[in-house]
């Protein structure tokens, strides 16, 4: 089950302008083909030295009676560099009824090098320059919303590795949520590891803040669609 929902969480979490991102607090219904499979609460805090980024998510339905004590935590904190964000640290854990794991990524701008820290061993690599986390994608995503630029390209790291991220800012339209009805401007994402096609809506209200996430592939359609807006 942990490994349905990491791979969901995966499809979601995403050139900035610190001004342009807000703090936000809210929570998200993931879903996949229509059933309800999570929910998932983000909270950003921003300060004057950065930010701090938290994704909590646990399963709903089926999922949370075959293991009610699954839940998967994620943190980034970071900063601003000439307003675009740069992660210092990316937290990943995993606690389910068999136990917890963790994983720790360490951002080292000025020797340029990614550590990679598991419960068993340590890998460092070469850190390419914009590179992102799960969660400092997504401000990535927020700033593009109201910038100049109508593209931004970018590494982003993950579990799984490396890939190389495109955001494109395309149209608008109305979205409707159980918070709300908004209007929304499409991100499309794009990635040099294509198993699906990928699209983010955003709303500059509160922001920047997610209204929703569609991706498919030949499995179905996954969502996350917001919930509630907790803190603008």
């Amino acid at each position: 089950m942990h490994f349905f929902l990491r791979s969901l969480l995966l499809l979601f979490l995403l050139p900035a302008s610190a001004g342009a991102i807000e703090a936000f607090s809210a929570t998200y219904e993931l879903t996949f083909n229509g059933v309800r499979k999570g929910e998932t609460h983000f909270s950003l805090i921003l300060h004057k030295d950065g930010y701090s980024f938290e994704a909590f998510t646990q399963p709903a339905g089926q999922l949370a009676k075959q293991d009610s004590k699954h839940e998967i935590l994620e943190t980034s904190h970071g900063h601003f560099d000439n307003g675009r964000p740069e992660p210092d640290t990316y937290y990943y854990a995993l606690r389910s009824s068999s136990g917890t794991s963790m994983t720790e990524f360490f951002f080292d701008w000025k020797n340029m090098r990614l550590t990679v820290r598991g419960e068993k061993e340590q890998q460092k690599f070469i850190l390419e320059e914009g590179t992102q986390d799960r969660l400092s994608y997504l401000l990535r995503a927020m700033a593009l919303l109201e910038g100049s630029q109508q593209e931004a390209r970018f590494p982003r790291v993950s579990l799984e590795g490396s890939e190389n991220i495109s955001l494109k800012r395309k149209l608008q339209k109305y979205i409707s949520t159980p918070a709300g009805r908004f209007l929304a401007r499409e991100i499309s994402i794009a990635s040099d590891k294509p198993e699906a096609t990928r699209s983010l809506w955003l709303t500059s209200q509160h922001g920047g803040i997610p209204l929703l996430l569609v991706q498919r592939n030949d499995k179905g359609i996954v969502r996350m669609k917001l919930l509630k807006i907790e803190k603008p």
